[in-house]
């Protein structure tokens, strides 16, 4: 029985579908040992011939031919379904596998049993560090990232993940959540859990299932010897539903998600402080109009 099971959600992304699947079968580890993984494509209906040239890619490959665009959610909980391996790895078309990714992965859970999901170290296809793990989000930290003052120096400290952005990435260490575009969790508990949650059709789920995760006692921890390169700004999820598709996903997922997690007062009050900025922003400049005005006018 394979050891891993490597599960890449793909739509309409025959080209990196390809070059994904071909970084796992040139893995020095899957090459000495063809049984070491397996892989299972959850193909989202692609229009393009994703199916044929992930076949051709990845000799072995099970492709689920989903009828439609399910969500990324679903569909990998319908690889999920299909997986044998007691360890799942779900993979983004979009991300490139480095030497070691797997083998580093099964030492590590082989021998951290408290452990049940790790992120991968992420970088950018220039080899700069990209973001690989965060931290769950309070009311305070909501509003300084959804209202951009969190950017401002005099807050910067206060932002969500701001000790994690002043860290070197080079060591392993407990997280509140990992990036979904390369993670992996332990096939039992993934199965207990129920999977991710499938309103999520696009981002957040990993991140639903992390503090489900953390409400049920369990590690979540960041490995920097799995290290993947994840996409271009114009590929993955960008390339498919355009900046604009990907903001309102996102958006959507964020809402699911702080209504899920904190419930509605939490949430519409964070909505009328974000509103309530505005309010305070025209009544400023309202006033220094008005003192501009007064003063040119005194004679």
């Amino acid at each position: 029985m394979a050891q891993v099971s490597v599960i890449i959600v793909s739509y309409n992304a025959a080209d990196e579908l390809e070059l994904a699947l071909r970084s796992i079968g040139a893995l020095p580890e899957v090459a000495a040992d063809s049984t070491l993984a397996e892989v299972i494509v959850s193909d989202n209906g692609s229009a393009d011939d994703s199916v044929a040239r992930a076949k051709a890619a990845y000799p072995g490959v099970r492709v689920i031919e989903n009828s439609a665009n399910l969500g990324f959610a679903k569909a990998c909980n319908i690889g999920a379904r299909a997986a044998t391996a007691p360890l799942l790895f779900f993979f983004n078309p979009d991300a490139r596998a480095k030497s070691g990714l797997l083998a580093n992965a099964l030492a590590y859970f082989n021998a951290h049993a408290d452990v049940a999901m790790t992120g991968c170290k992420l970088l950018d296809e220039e080899g700069r560090l990209a973001e690989s793990c965060g931290e769950f989000d309070t009311w305070w930290q909501s509003f300084l990232r959804s209202s951009a003052l969190g950017d401002l120096p005099l807050f910067a400290k206060q932002a969500n993940g701001y000790a994690l952005r002043q860290w070197d990435y080079s060591t392993e260490r407990d997280v509140d959540l990992v990036v979904g575009a390369a993670m992996f969790i332990r096939a039992d508990v993934f199965k207990r859990l129920g999977g991710f949650d499938e309103r999520y059709f696009l981002y957040h789920e990993e991140i639903d299932f992390a503090h489900r995760l953390r409400d049920a006692g369990l590690r979540v921890v960041y490995l920097p010897q799995c290290v993947v390169v994840h996409g271009s700004e114009k590929g993955g999820s960008k390339r498919t539903w355009g900046a604009a598709g990907v903001l309102g996903w996102r958006q959507r997922s964020r809402r699911l998600y702080w209504i899920k997690r904190h419930g509605y007062f939490w949430y519409y009050s964070l909505c009328a402080a974000l509103a309530a900025r505005y309010v305070v922003a025209v009544a400023i400049v309202a006033v220094v109009v008005l003192a501009v005005r007064r003063a040119v006018a005194t004679p």
